[in-house]
């Protein structure tokens, strides 16, 4: 698979090479990338079979979205949080209670979230 910054580069020497309308009405990729990117407009049997061979050629997988995309990894929660790392969630598993156990031996201030 290529990652976002290989297939812009595959794309640019692509429009170079080939002048077809289909590339020359093409948007560029912006500064503001989505999450995960879409092939879109480049998705053609044609130009896919030479740009990206492993996505699937079929109509219906056309605008779906490129495989290991940028994601968002950050999205912060209270209540997962707390779910995860919280004092009860240690103190439910065998391994959880000896974390509490050694952060109390250690003299933290904070056992946990």
């Amino acid at each position: 698979m290529l990652c976002t910054r290989c297939f812009t580069r595959v794309i640019r020497a692509a429009q170079l090479k080939i002048s077809s309308p289909i590339l020359s009405a093409t948007k560029s990729f912006t500064s503001l990338t989505p999450l995960r990117p879409s092939l879109g407009v480049f998705a053609t049997p044609a130009i896919t079979a030479a740009i990206a061979p492993r996505i699937s050629l079929h109509p219906a997988l056309r605008a779906l979205q490129v495989r290991n995309g940028p994601r968002n990894t950050f999205d912060p929660s209270h209540r997962v949080r707390k779910r995860r790392a919280g004092f009860l969630a240690r103190k439910r598993t065998r391994g959880g209670r000896a974390v509490l156990k050694r952060r109390m031996l250690k003299g933290r201030k904070s056992l946990s979230h």
